[in-house]
C-alpha cells in the first residue's frame, strides 16, 4: 500500500495530523490498533489549554502569549525545553484558527478554570481553556458506530453525556428551568438509545473526536481499525513506511513523505509502567487498554531517544475501580467528589494526609506511602454529591455496597475495622474536621483556600465550598488508588515535531505528537487542558511539517 503520510493512532493528535496533511494535498492513512476510532482523546474531558485564543481575544480576556510562555517556563523550570513551549504557544491559537475555518471543529471558552499553579506569575483564573462544542453524531451517519463510545463510569446511567456547561443546570435542579434543560437531555437520550443503541448527543472529548472524524472523512483520508503497526520500515537511514497487520494480513504501508506516531503513550503496558511509574503494582489507569506503548518501541527499535528527568511520568489521577459480573473493570477517576464539603482521605492510621480537593493529591499519596488509600463521606453528602460510581441521589448505592465497591457502617469506629484503618485515628480526624468546619478553614491542609480547589466545590456551601464537616453516620468508604489520565514520557522531539535519534538530530522521515512524544511540560502539566492541547497543537505541527 502506498501513501504519502501514514499516521499511527486516531486520537486527537493522529487525526489532527491526517487532516493538515490531506488538506495539504497529500495521500494519508490513519492506523488504528483498536476496534473503533478516537483513541484517549474520545474519552477524556476535550478541554484544550491555548492562552490567547481567537475565542479569549473575542470575549476580552487580558491575557497575552508571552505572559503564558513566562508562567509555562515558571513552571516547569530548569527542565524546561524552551523551544517546545515557545512552539506550542505561538501554534496555539493559530491551530484554533486553523480547524475553525478547515474542519467541523467548534471551540467554545471554557467556564472560569484556573490554572494549576495561581501563585506563580502569570497564572490566570479563566480565559485559557476552550472546550469543544457539543456535536450530533448522527452527523457521522454510518461511521458513528466506529466512533469511539464514552465511558459509562464518567456519565450518567446507561452513558448519556453530560457537559461542562449543563453543570449549572445539575446544581439548580429541580427549579423549573433547570428541571426542563436536564428533561430535554434524558428524552432526547431516551430516543437514541432506543433507535441507535447509544446517544448521539456528544460532549467533551468524545464531541471533539467526532468533529475530527467526521473532518477526516470528509478529506478523503483512509482510516483502519484493528490495524496494529509492528514495525517500522527504514531505508538508508530514512523512515519509509510501516509494517502492520490489516485484514488479518501483514502489510507493508508505505509513505513516501513520512510517519506520524501518534498511538496515545504507554499507560496499559505493564512493563514500562514497572519502569516509569511509583507504585507501579497499584497504579490504576484510566485509559483505553490499548495504549500499551506501541508507537514508542517501534520508534525505540529505529534510533529515537526517550525522554529523561522528567518531574513526573504522567498525569496523575486518584481512580477506583470495580470488576463487574462480565468481567470488566471499571475505573473512575475522582475528578469531581473528592472537592465536595464532608469527603476526606485517610491512610491506615486513620489520617489525612493532603488536601483532596488539590489537582496534585496523587502526589500526596505517593509521598507519604498511603497507597492504597481511602474516601470517606456520610450518606447525607453521598446522596447530595454523588461518591464514586455512586451518582448523586443515590444511584446504585445497594448494588456497590453489595459488590464491596462501598463500605458502609453506621458508626466510625466500625467503618475502620470494615477498612483496616486505626478507629481511634480516623475518629479523631473526623472530630478535627467537624470542628474545623464550623469556620470554613482547613487548618490542616488548607481544604478549599484558592479557586482551584473551589472551581469543582458546592458553591452553594458557605464558608467554604470544599469543607464541611463528616457529620453523623452512617457512613461510606471506597478504596482510591493513584492512577493516571495519560502518561508523559515518550520520544524526544524537535520544535517541528521530528523524532530525535541518538545524537540529537532529526530521524529523517519520522515524526510524533500527542502521547508517544515527550511531555512538552516534561511531566508537569500547568493546567487544565494540557493534555488534550498538546496533542492537537503536535499533531498540528507534525501534519504541517510532514506535508510540507
Amino acid at each position: 500500500m502506498q501513501y504519502d503520510v501514514v499516521v499511527m493512532g486516531s486520537g486527537g493528535a493522529g487525526l489532527t495530523a491526517a487532516l493538515v496533511a490531506a488538506k495539504a494535498g497529500r495521500k494519508v492513512a490513519v492506523l488504528e490498533k483498536a476496534p473503533h476510532f478516537g483513541g484517549t482523546t474520545a474519552i477524556s474531558g476535550g478541554g484544550v489549554w491555548i492562552p490567547e485564543s481567537p475565542q479569549a481575544v473575542a470575549a476580552g480576556v487580558d491575557d497575552s502569549k508571552q505572559k503564558a510562555l513566562d508562567y509555562c517556563l515558571s513552571v516547569v523550570g530548569n527542565r524546561a525545553e524552551r523551544e517546545l513551549i515557545e512552539a506550542y504557544i505561538e501554534t496555539g491559537p493559530e491551530m484554533v484558527e486553523w480547524l475553525e475555518a478547515n474542519s467541523s471543529v467548534n471551540f467554545l471558552l471554557s467556564p472560569p478554570s484556573s490554572d494549576w499553579y495561581p501563585d506563580v506569575e502569570g497564572a490566570m483564573h479563566e480565559g485559557r481553556l476552550l472546550a469543544p462544542a457539543e456535536y450530533d453524531g448522527k452527523q457521522l451517519g454510518p461511521y458513528f458506530d466506529s466512533l469511539s463510545r464514552p465511558r459509562q463510569e464518567f456519565n450518567a446511567p446507561g452513558g448519556m453525556m453530560i457537559d461542562l456547561f449543563d453543570l449549572p443546570y445539575i446544581a439548580r435542579l429541580p427549579r423549573p428551568g433547570a428541571l426542563w434543560h436536564m428533561a430535554k437531555i434524558a428524552i432526547r437520550f431516551a430516543r437514541d438509545k432506543k433507535k441507535l443503541g447509544r446517544g448521539s448527543r456528544l460532549t467533551m472529548g468524545t464531541a471533539l473526536m467526532g468533529r475530527l472524524y467526521r473532518s477526516v472523512l470528509d478529506a478523503g483520508v483512509d482510516l483502519y481499525a484493528d490495524a496494529p503497526v509492528e514495525r517500522l520500515l527504514v531505508e538508508g537511514g530514512r523512515v519509509t513506511g510501516v509494517m502492520a497487520t490489516i485484514g488479518g494480513e501483514e502489510t507493508q504501508v508505505l509513505a513516501s513523505k513520512g510517519v506520524i506516531l501518534a498511538a496515545g503513550g504507554f499507560s496499559a503496558n505493564e512493563q514500562m509502567r514497572k519502569e516509569y511509574i511509583p507504585f507501579a503494582e497499584q497504579h490504576v489507569s484510566i485509559l483505553p487498554y490499548e495504549n500499551t506503548g506501541d508507537g514508542i518501541k517501534v520508534a525505540t527499535a529505529s534510533g529515537a531517544v526517550m525522554g529523561a528527568d522528567n518531574h513526573a511520568n504522567a498525569v496523575w489521577a486518584v481512580v477506583s475501580k470495580r470488576t463487574r459480573d462480565d468481567g470488566y473493570v471499571e475505573r473512575y477517576a475522582h475528578l469531581i467528589d473528592m472537592s465536595k464539603p464532608g469527603c476526606i482521605a485517610v491512610g491506615e492510621d486513620g489520617k489525612r494526609f493532603g488536601n483532596e480537593a488539590s489537582v496534585h493529591f496523587v502526589e500526596d499519596m505517593h509521598a507519604t506511602g498511603n497507597v492504597p488509600a481511602w474516601i470517606i463521606s456520610n450518606a447525607r453528602n453521598v446522596k447530595k454529591y454523588g461518591f464514586g460510581l455512586s451518582l448523586p441521589g443515590g444511584g446504585k448505592i445497594k448494588e456497590l455496597v453489595a459488590s464491596g465497591y462501598l463500605k458502609t457502617a453506621d458508626t466510625l469506629a466500625d467503618l475502620a475495622a470494615q477498612i483496616g484503618v486505626d478507629a481511634a485515628g480516623l475518629e479523631a480526624t473526623a472530630a478535627k474536621v467537624n470542628a474545623d468546619a464550623a469556620t470554613g478553614k482547613d487548618s490542616a491542609f488548607g481544604k478549599g483556600d484558592t479557586l482551584i480547589d473551589q472551581e469543582i466545590g458546592d458553591p452553594n456551601h458557605a464558608p467554604n465550598p470544599c469543607f464541611g464537616q463528616v457529620g453523623e453516620g452512617p457512613y461510606y468508604a471506597i478504596q482510591i488508588f493513584p492512577g493516571d489520565g495519560s502518561t508523559t514520557v515518550g520520544v524526544k522531539i524537535d520544535a517541528q515535531c521530528r523524532v530525535k535519534g541518538e545524537d540529537g538530530q532529526p530521524i529523517p522521515g519520522l515524526w510524533a505528537a500527542g502521547l508517544d512524544a515527550n511531555s512538552i511540560w516534561q511531566g508537569k502539566s500547568p493546567a487544565h487542558g494540557c493534555n488534550v492541547g498538546p496533542a492537537l497543537v503536535t499533531g498540528f505541527i507534525a501534519g504541517r511539517s510532514v506535508a510540507a
